[in-house]
């Protein structure tokens, strides 16, 4: 607990010099992401044009789109050529600039301040500085620049406009430069965290080699979590998989409006097997990024301290995003059950919905309630949360599950409740997890009347053949080596 606190080492010297030479890579390589993302999704947009402008703007939009598509092409192909360097913040700084006087010039065509087309503009902030990994004040830059850049267009080229309707569009955009400095200032201090890391694992390892593979794939899942901002949601939840002595399976139907449910299934090195699960309170971007933030810390952390119990994990992971909470200026909170898998049993730690264990050896549902309390509430989790074992024999199933599941109303007003779901678990217990998990959401959404809220159920079984599949995998191994 205390090294997951402590104050990283200072980065100075020659130390500092490579620090900023291994981000500016990030940020050279992460551009061609973005270029090629700009062309593309770009040139899709033109079908959401066809449905919304009027036709006889189609041929003047069709051209500002092939402009700004082709230098998204060319840009492409000059980084593909090029090495990274101080001036690789650059092709950021230019699809911004190149979006937002397009999507400027279309709001300014369509009327001025009165355009909905203004809202593309948040799509060009975020995207951008959730993409690349540059420094805040890049991110600070890069969306005032964009938001300027829409205010002189349309307050010169415009026309006529309502005081009201620039008031409104100026505040969504402010919040969404708002949250991506926000966004930027996390994955700093991570690149930070990871390189600093880094170097004291070089200076520790006689195996430099092997001590630099193993960061690059710390680094490669850090990134790919990373992408989540970009995706919301589903893009990047776990496959169903079998996890050390557990077969594993989740699913997530989420609502509507974007939310904050989270699962992940980790599997951090040999003999170190997670699973997490939590709801963020409230609907929409700011939930996103509070469960993608989560996500991030906690992949980090089970990666990079495998001595770390549950309890340890949940009180960083707090730590990290207090913080960063009120920095989006709203009362976000979560729950969260982060879990370590285990021969003997599952040990977890936070406080989320109770978790239903099938006992196969008395055949009935028993309820495990997690004391503790939620993410974002207090200063200092410690003391309040600590680690809870649940004992799993072979065969033995657990649900963890979010508020959708249990709180999912029929036309009356009726919650599906616990009792119901501890029911249809019972039915389906000794099912395959695929098949199980297809029923369990089968009767949630047959008593339901109108989903609200996004429903989340994660199956973990203790594999009845675990001592079996242990025991083919030394064969095997065996095998091999000789």
């Amino acid at each position: 607990m205390d090294s997951a606190r402590r104050k990283l080492p200072e980065l100075t010297g020659d130390l500092q010099v490579a620090f900023e030479a291994y981000r500016e890579g990030l940020v050279h390589s992460w551009s061609q992401t973005l270029s090629v993302l700009g062309f593309s999704l770009n040139a899709l947009f033109l079908l959401l044009d066809i449905v919304i402008v009027p036709s006889e703007l189609l041929g003047r939009f069709a051209m500002y789109r092939a402009l700004v598509t082709a230098a998204m092409l060319v840009q492409y192909f000059i980084l593909r050529r090029t090495r990274p360097g101080r001036w690789s913040i650059l092709p950021g700084y230019v699809a911004s600039a190149l979006f937002a006087v397009m999507i400027s010039q279309m709001t300014v065509d369509l009327g001025g301040f009165g355009s909905a087309y203004y809202a593309g503009l948040n799509l060009v902030i975020v995207g951008v500085d959730v993409l690349l990994p540059w420094k805040p004040i890049h991110s600070l830059v890069n969306g005032l620049a964009v938001l300027g850049t829409y205010v002189f267009m349309n307050a010169a080229f415009g026309g006529r406009f309502e005081p009201a309707a620039i008031v409104s569009n100026l505040y969504f955009m402010g919040s969404t430069v708002v949250i991506s400095v926000a966004i930027s200032h996390v994955r700093h201090r991570l690149i930070a965290s990871e390189f600093a890391l880094r170097a004291e694992l070089v200076q520790a390892n006689a195996d430099l080699d092997r001590s630099r593979l193993e960061l690059k794939t710390a680094r490669d899942a850090l990134w790919g979590e990373m992408e989540v901002a970009k995706r919301i949601q589903t893009s990047l939840l776990p496959e169903n998989r079998h996890v050390g002595s557990y077969d594993v399976a989740a699913r997530m139907l989420p609502a509507a409006e974007v939310g904050g449910d989270y699962y992940d299934i980790i599997q951090a090195g040999e003999d170190r097997d997670w699973i997490a699960i939590g709801d963020v309170s409230g609907h929409g971007v700011e939930s996103g990024l509070v469960m993608m933030m989560t996500q991030t810390s906690i992949m980090s952390l089970v990666h990079e301290n495998p001595l770390l119990s549950p309890a340890d994990v949940f009180h960083a992971v707090n730590d990290v995003l207090l913080e960063n909470i009120s920095r989006l200026r709203a009362a976000r909170y979560m729950t969260l059950n982060v879990v370590r898998l285990a021969e003997s049993g599952l040990t977890l730690a936070g406080k989320h919905q109770d978790v239903l264990v099938w006992r196969r050896g008395m055949r009935r549902v028993e309820t495990v309630v997690n004391d503790g309390c939620w993410i974002g509430v207090v200063d200092d989790t410690r003391g309040h949360v600590a680690d809870q074992v649940v004992p799993m024999e072979e065969g033995d199933l657990a649900l963890f599950f979010t508020d959708g599941a249990t709180e999912a109303m029929n036309g009356v007003g009726e919650m599906f409740g616990e009792e119901r779901l501890a029911a249809a678990l019972a039915e389906v217990a000794e099912q395959p997890l695929d098949e199980a998990l297809e029923v369990l959401f089968a009767r949630v959404a047959a008593f339901r009347a109108v989903q609200h809220d996004d429903v989340t159920m994660m199956l973990v079984r203790r594999a009845p053949d675990a001592v079996a599949r242990r025991s083919q995998a030394a064969v095997v191994a065996g095998t091999t080596a000789r």
